[in-house]
């Protein structure tokens, strides 16, 4: 059972499709005090409105918090506006209202295009969109595309890594831990440390899920380009001298994971 909550997938309440069903989006800004989502969330079900998803955004020490969810009104006893009127009366609500985009049986998040991860701004992208870009590099610039994606994964992770140094202090084994704790976050993988030498620097990263190699199934060579790239990048910011990585096993040629041996460059 444990294992099965952890292995549920994160499903980002950003749209929804739901045929024949009054689905409608509301955002509260409420006090950022203990009991108020229950209070809110009382009042909804009051009226007979189901909460089929949601996204809480509060901070430690700050004033006030949003709530954003995606509500089925098919058997309420209101409507979406009386429902918003209702709730600003309430001493704890700053703040409510019905926002949406609707097209046909699709409900769309209508607050905002920013996204936010850690306090950085960030996009999401579908990996059958980025699949198909690395696809096409691959077999247009061949080898070529395969540099490129390498040095924008080097380049890109040396940066997050200075900052997760700047930003909470991290160094050695936690900093390269933290960096792949938040690709799980963010959704690229999930990750296993199976040989970690800091004498010798050499190491061991298998990687469970990476979404680079996901859509090359059946290739019979090695995919994870990009991932060797981030892998150089960090172990090279960490300990201050360059990574050669090689990929050893690539769920692209069929292996159960994507492995890579990370040693110094001669």
């Amino acid at each position: 059972m444990v294992k099965a909550i952890l292995e549920h997938p994160r499903i980002i309440p950003c749209a929804i499709y739901a045929p024949k069903r009054a689905v409608s989006q509301l955002v509260i800004v409420g006090k950022n005090v203990p009991g108020v989502l229950a209070r809110i969330a009382a009042k909804i079900a009051e009226k007979g409105i189901n909460i089929l998803s949601g996204l809480i955004t509060a901070e430690p020490g700050k004033d006030t918090g949003v709530l954003t969810l995606f509500l089925d009104l098919t058997n309420a006893t209101c409507g979406p506006e009386e429902l918003v009127e209702e709730l600003r009366a309430m001493d704890v609500v700053l703040e409510a209202k019905v926002i949406v985009r609707k097209f046909g049986d699709i409900a769309i998040d209508g607050t905002t295009h920013t996204t936010m991860f850690l306090g950085e701004r960030v996009v999401m992208l579908s990996v059958d969109d980025l699949g198909a870009m690395f696809d096409w590099l691959d077999r247009n610039l061949q080898t070529g595309g395969h540099v490129l994606l390498f040095e924008m994964g080097k380049e890109a992770s040396r940066t997050d890594v200075r900052e997760l140094r700047e930003a909470y202090g991290l160094e050695g084994r936690d900093l390269v831990e933290a960096f792949l704790a938040l690709r799980i976050a963010a959704g690229w993988f999930s990750y296993e440390i199976v040989k970690y030498d800091e004498k010798a620097l050499k190491f061991v990263i298998r990687l469970y899920g990476s979404f680079e190699c996901a859509f090359f199934a059946g290739r019979r060579k090695p995919m994870g380009h990009l991932m060797r790239g981030v892998l150089a990048g960090v172990f090279s910011e960490v300990y201050g001298r360059e990574f050669k990585v090689r990929e050893v096993k690539c769920v692209a040629k069929g292996d159960k994971w994507c492995e890579f041996v990370v040693e110094p460059a001669k």
